[in-house]
């Protein structure tokens, strides 16, 4: 560490670029991966990082051909009229840059934090506060960088980690089905994103080197080096976990997509309500490293061919210009697009080409000698680039909301929707009694979501907070309505609020018969139901259904999602079976019973009871079977040009009633015709299910053309332009084994 002479050590180096690198870029690498390359977008991210080896390597080298100090060798080799045509270029790329971040931050900020605020207040903090970091200084960027790196990179390489275990490897695979021209132009945009390397040209003159630095043989290039490898790393489980949780659609058509998978990756233990909060705001201290680095190499150029000896001077008219152009009412989508192409075709190509300039018309000077000559070229050069460069609310009180707990929502006619709202009881909660039941219990009728947004608005003078959201309930009429399914399921995906890790189910008719239950069930039915999502279905095995999967499985097309239902009876509330929804819809109905073998086929079953007929099967059962633990092995390969699986169902099991008392081999020799009994049945009604709703219904509930993806990639290739030929050509070979202990 030095003090007070606007220096820093290699490490501090490494730790600032690893801000500047990832900071912004990384909500937006799944987007810019996916869009260009596909699935591809794995291969175009690892391309990306190394070329930006090479576009390192490159900048290291043009800065020390130009002695290390840039701008004062523009100023020693040209003059002070070169190195202005020189500077316009880095001003106007850093200015853009700046203004993009700002831009994003004010974005992501006011439509996941901070809903309320008006996004131009959010804007003039973060400037604000850039500017004063980068007033002090680059040692005080370096020291403040030094004591958040840690708090920063080890929770987010954490929760990324934690988000693997969610990934759907259906959503990456299979790799190398994109053209050349299309992983190619991935690997550019991501290059791209390794743009802030260009301002170790400018930071090199800056870094004290150790006299051990020296003798170790410690180059700049290894430390810059060690930042991409870090970037790159980073970028690859952002792009893994944001493709993998929301598939290719999402993640390409949304430029920070990215921020969706806060909300549904979970902390184990649950310890914090809104992880999507926490993670955000540690991500964002790393915005604004990079905001007060853009200011600080904006005044110091500027300061530069201006000739000031204090440079904070220009940093209140810097964000006055940054806010005025931050503000202008552009969509941040379109602001992106042109920022793109200008970073494709200037910014990316001017960082090389510049410096090469300087070096060889430098170079080029020291042998002719002929100063006059080489300054009139090369500041029409720079001026000819620089010609072509230019061508290019009020916030809500806490008091002024009410919490949701739970929401119902309800088919009314052709066009009509019907949504209730659950309040939690706060006097309950806080122990000063207990509110009214008849007023927990909201409910708005209109054509979509919004205008019911509205109407709550105007009726009750509050906002809906979704923030404590625990269930959503979807009713028989909406369920069934590709129109009404998707305005929903649009409605979800635009609204950050609303977190896509809610549990979402199913009624068996009307969401409004669940709702009236609320005043039945103690903590109300959100709590109820995120407590049957959390508990009751994971110790059977059964993977939690959100709504987010639903988001999913409409963009991606060819998927499908199994989702509990649940029937009011006798005041009482319980799982009823499960819809299939397939095709932007719920398709299918499955009885309690049917529900058990489709889950069986779909690997989960643990603590299942399996209740085993006599040979008169309107008796009662012969035998009580508890299953212990499920397991499923696929296997696919391709006879004859069409699809085979075999399928292979193993359970363990214990008997629950109907074993007698024998010892010995007598013993063996029944559970053996009690295990032959158990697998045969398991197999018969699995067969059934598969028949019925696979080959017959046409529903591929398995989502087993997803699986060819990371399983036969040939087969997935083969079905890729005929996914509906895949069932019917789909030969299965069914084998259960139970083994009772």
């Amino acid at each position: 560490m030095f003090s007070d002479n606007d220096r820093i050590s290699l490490r501090q180096f490494t730790r600032l670029l690893v801000f500047d690198l990832f900071s912004v870029s990384g909500l937006i690498i799944p987007n810019i991966a996916a869009a260009s390359s596909g699935r591809d977008g794995l291969l175009a991210i690892f391309i990306g990082t190394l070329l930006a080896f090479i576009y390192g390597y490159l900048i290291l080298s043009l800065c020390k051909q130009a002695g290390g100090r840039y701008l004062n060798y523009c100023d020693d080799t040209f003059g002070r009229f070169v190195t202005f045509f020189v500077a316009i270029p880095y001003i106007v790329k850093l200015f853009l840059c700046l203004v993009f971040s700002a831009k994003i931050f004010g974005q992501v900020i006011n439509q996941s934090l901070l809903a309320d605020t008006d996004n131009r207040i959010i804007i003039i903090f973060l400037l604000m506060a850039s500017a004063y970091a980068a007033s002090k200084g680059m040692e005080v960027r370096a020291r403040i960088t030094e004591i958040i790196y840690f708090l920063v990179i080890i929770p987010v390489i954490l929760f990324l980690v934690l988000g693997i275990r969610k990934v759907d490897p259906a959503n990456l695979t299979p790799l190398f089905t994109e053209s050349v021209n299309d992983i190619g132009l991935g690997s550019y945009l991501v290059l791209l994103t390794f743009s802030a390397l260009e301002m170790m040209i400018f930071a090199a003159p800056m870094i004290h080197y150790r006299k051990s630095d020296i003798k170790k043989g410690k180059r700049l290039f290894n430390y810059a080096g060690r930042a991409i490898i870090i970037t790159g790393i980073l970028d690859v489980l952002m792009y893994i976990v944001t493709m993998g949780l929301l598939g290719g659609k999402e993640t390409a058509d949304k430029l920070w997509s990215a921020i969706n998978i806060f909300q549904m990756v979970k902390l184990p233990g649950g310890l914090v309500q809104r992880q999507d909060a926490l993670i955000l705001s540690i991500w964002l201290l790393s915005i604004f490293t990079l905001t007060s680095a853009l200011f600080y190499y904006l005044s110091y150029i500027s300061g530069h061919i201006l000739k000031l000896s204090n440079r904070n001077y220009l940093l209140i008219p810097l964000i006055l210009l940054v806010f005025g152009v931050a503000v202008i009412p552009i969509d941040t989508d379109q602001f992106y697009y042109y920022f793109k192409k200008y970073m494709m075709y200037i910014g990316m190509p001017q960082s090389l080409i510049i410096p090469f300039l300087v070096a060889f018309t430098g170079k080029l000077k020291k042998i002719i000698n002929k100063k006059a000559v080489i300054n009139t070229l090369f500041a029409f050069v720079i001026a000819a680039g620089a010609m072509t460069l230019t061508g290019c609310s009020d916030m809500t009180e806490i008091e002024d909301r009410n919490f949701i707990q739970a929401v119902g929502i309800d088919s009314e006619g052709e066009d009509m929707i019907k949504v209730y709202y659950i309040l939690p009881d706060l006097k309950a909660l806080t122990k000063q009694g207990v509110e009214n039941p008849k007023k927990l219990t909201l409910s708005f009728q209109d054509k979509d979501f919004s205008e019911i947004e509205e109407d709550y608005r105007f009726e009750n003078n509050k906002r809906l907070d979704f923030s404590q959201l625990k269930a959503i309930i979807l009713g028989d009429g909406i369920s069934r309505s590709k129109e009404k399914m998707d305005a929903f399921l649009t409605y979800v995906e635009n609204k950050y609020e609303l977190g896509r890790n809610t549990p979402i189910f199913l009624a068996e008719s009307k969401a409004g018969d669940i709702m009236d239950l609320n005043n039945e069930i103690e903590g109300g039915i959100g709590d109820y139901l995120a407590q049957l999502s959390r508990i009751n279905l994971r110790s059977n095995g059964i993977e939690e259904i959100d709504v987010g999967d639903l988001v999913l499985a409409r963009n991606e097309g060819n998927m499908n999602v199994i989702i509990p239902m649940l029937k009011s009876e006798e005041k009482k509330l319980r799982v009823s079976g499960l819809g299939i929804y397939s095709d932007r819809l719920v398709n299918f109905h499955a009885t309690e019973k049917e529900s058990d073998f489709i889950y069986f086929a779909s690997g989960f079953g643990k603590n299942k009871i399996l209740y085993l007929p006599g040979e008169d099967k309107s008796a009662l059962p012969e035998y009580v079977i508890k299953v212990n633990r499920l397991t499923r092995t696929m296997e696919f390969h391709e006879k004859d040009g069409r699809p085979y699986l075999t399928m292979i169902v193993e359970g363990n099991a214990t008997i629950q009633k109907g074993l007698e008392k024998k010892d010995g081999k007598a013993k063996n020799e029944d559970i053996e015709k009690i295990e032959d009994k158990c697998s045969a049945y398991v197999k018969e009604n699995i067969a059934k299910t598969i028949n019925t709703i696979c080959f017959e219904k046409g529903l591929d509930y398995m989502n087993l053309y997803r699986m060819t993806g990371y399983r036969n990639r040939g087969l997935w290739l083969a079905y890729k332009e005929k996914q509906a030929d895949f069932l019917k050509d789909l030969t299965i070979n069914l084998e259960v084994d139970f083994h009772i202990q």
